[in-house]
């Protein structure tokens, strides 16, 4: 019970770092997929911001499109 109480009080409250991480994981995956910024590296960039930040609903659907564009992504 501590460790998820630990958990939660991690996370960050800044909106501002969302929106800047946001912008350049979009405009990242946009581009062709390169060794070694292969689309896994973008997933796990993309599931640290929703795991390391509270989001807002419109934050958390645009971090689902991302996820879904990198799973059509060819590896």
């Amino acid at each position: 019970m501590e460790t998820a109480r630990r958990e939660r009080m991690r996370r960050i409250h800044a909106s501002h770092l969302v929106e800047a991480e946001l912008e350049h994981l979009e405009w990242a995956t946009r581009q062709p997929m390169r060794r070694p910024l292969s689309a896994g590296y973008w997933r796990r960039r993309v599931l640290a911001v929703k795991t390391d930040f509270e989001l807002t609903q419109q934050q958390d659907r645009r971090l689902e499109m991302l996820l879904a564009r990198l799973d059509n992504t060819p590896v």
